[in-house]
């Protein structure tokens, strides 16, 4: 499969590939499948935490949840307050994702967004560029428009039928005729 592509977290490939692997394929997936989309954000959000938790030397404990070590990263005060609201978002985003099953474009654009902001603080703060500035965000291409196919479908639709309402319309025609010759002959 060829990798994925992104416009707004290019930035992260050189200093984390599989960050960045995360999050592109989180904006691949937004126009088809916003679940997929946030459940990627949700993984992109626990890599970044442990990332940065570990740079504080927090690792993560054996069978430790992602709220878990959130709480002990926010006790640290190694990530400021912003970034635990941001990772929390994910991390509720992408539960509910995963348990719902609700299709949420929505919410999937938002968390690309929390997400993007996410990742300037780590670029800022890890990656040696305080005043790190990524320029704005690239809306990701917007989920197809189901009123469009659903609109070719009723008009092939309507043509079909209308063919067909033709092809009775002249069987009727011709039923007729025949029926006129009928009584012509009898006559």
């Amino acid at each position: 499969m060829r990798q994925a592509e992104s416009a707004n977290f290019e930035f992260l490939r050189k200093s984390s590939a599989q960050l960045y692997r995360l999050a592109a394929l989180a904006e691949h997936y937004f126009p088809t499948d916003p679940n997929t989309s946030l459940i990627k954000l949700r993984q992109f959000a626990e890599l970044l935490a442990q990332d940065a938790g570990a740079r504080a030397g927090l690792e993560p404990l054996r069978d430790e949840q992602f709220n878990d070590y959130l709480r002990r990263l926010s006790f640290s005060n190694y990530a400021p307050s912003r970034a635990m609201e941001l990772f929390h978002h994910l991390r509720r985003a992408g539960n509910d994702a995963a348990h719902t099953g609700r299709e949420d474009f929505g919410a999937a654009l938002s968390a690309l967004k929390i997400a993007r902001e996410l990742a300037v603080w780590y670029a800022r703060t890890f990656g040696g560029e305080p005043k790190f500035t990524p320029g704005p965000f690239t809306p990701p291409t917007a989920p197809p428009d189901p009123s469009e196919a659903l609109n070719a479908e009723l008009g092939r639709l309507r043509a079909e039928a209308e063919a067909h309402r033709t092809a009775a319309e002249i069987e009727r025609q011709r039923a007729d005729e025949a029926e006129v010759a009928r009584l012509t002959a009898q006559d």
